[in-house]
């Protein structure tokens, strides 16, 4: 069913929020038969479930054997600035790489710590194939960000730690997972409660004021975290069996519309279709948003890119709530900018 359109800040009727509206009818569900984390890695590896993503980093930066590190992090030049807070929160120095693909690797050292991210859901073999080959007196601490990549099938087994957040995928107000090769620390602060009552009063209310509130509390927060009991109780309720089938049929449409989309291959189940615009994403993400289409996520390139990457990348939904009639519509908006 198309959902209601909510009014932002700026008086704009959004459609299709980045995140995702929870009715008081879901509350009410019973437990769905066969729960998220049947389809994650978790066989042969230490877990634990935290808050959010970036607890899942906290943690595994605190799990690290601190006499080994040497204090440099490798970021990819396109990832969200959350991602740096628990690095520097902790001390560290941070480094940027580009395509690993079109690159290659940067010059690690072993006691580095490297993350890597599975873009929009497709998995990033050449960082892995890349990894693989580096002689061990090179061979960092890998971080293996899944948070895009819920899921995407054959990803999470490769890194030393692996990330996973259910918020961009489900409308849960929190709830996350770490897995790891080594034990865990397992000593996690409790959940955030400000944090927690303005997400999900925010996704019941269509309240994007009470999202963002959300967001800058979680922006002073690097512990990582419990998850809460709501957002447990929310996810054992909701319905998802039906969303990879869905995004990959949407996205199918979408890029048979917009030339030079990435090709889906049989293991993605995508975030959304990011498209690579030389002039900068501005522009397009103004007129996305004015239409009711609120990207996933928009990163700004990090202090010190010279390539500013991340400021030509938009990021087209491609979610479950969308019919095929939006998919053209947003198609219409993004042509021009291709030409």
């Amino acid at each position: 069913m198309t959902p209601a359109a909510i009014t932002d800040k700026s008086g704009q009727k959004v459609k299709f929020p980045a995140e995702f509206p929870l009715s008081t009818d879901m509350l009410h569900h019973r437990p769905v038969p066969r729960s998220i984390l049947e389809i994650l890695p978790l066989k042969n590896r230490h877990s634990l479930s935290v808050s959010t993503g970036r607890s899942a980093l906290s943690l595994a930066l605190d799990s690290l054997p601190q006499e080994d590190i040497t204090g440099k992090a490798w970021l990819p030049a396109i990832c969200c600035s959350s991602v740096a807070a628990p690095f520097l929160a902790r001390g560290y120095t941070l480094l940027f790489y580009g395509d690993p693909g079109r690159d290659g690797l940067p010059p690690l050292a072993r006691g580095d710590v490297f993350l890597y991210i599975h873009f929009c859901g497709f998995p990033s073999r050449a960082a892995e194939k890349l990894l693989s080959d580096l002689p061990g007196n090179r061979y960092p601490f890998v971080v293996e960000d899944c948070v895009s990549a819920l899921f995407t099938a054959n990803v999470g087994e490769f890194g030393d730690f692996v990330l996973y957040s259910f918020r961009k995928f489900l409308a849960v107000p929190d709830g996350g997972l770490l897995l790891s090769r080594s034990p865990l620390k397992t000593a996690l602060e409790p959940a955030r409660e400000p944090f927690i009552a303005a997400k999900t009063l925010g996704s019941l209310l269509n309240s994007p004021e009470l999202l963002r509130r959300g967001e800058d509390l979680l922006d002073t927060d690097h512990a990582p975290r419990e998850p809460s009991d709501l957002g447990r109780y929310i996810l054992d309720r909701l319905p998802w069996e039906h969303i990879p089938g869905a995004r990959r049929k949407n996205y199918a449409i979408l890029a048979s519309l917009i030339p030079g989309a990435l090709p889906l291959d049989e293991d993605t189940v995508p975030l959304g279709l990011p498209l690579f615009l030389p002039k900068g994403k501005a522009e397009l993400e103004r007129r996305l948003r004015g239409a009711g289409f609120d990207p996933p996520f928009s990163w700004d390139a990090p202090p010190g890119d010279p390539k500013k990457e991340a400021e030509r990348v938009v990021v087209l939904p491609c979610d479950e709530r969308m019919e095929e009639e939006d998919l053209e519509k947003m198609a219409e908006l993004c042509l021009p900018f291709l030409s």
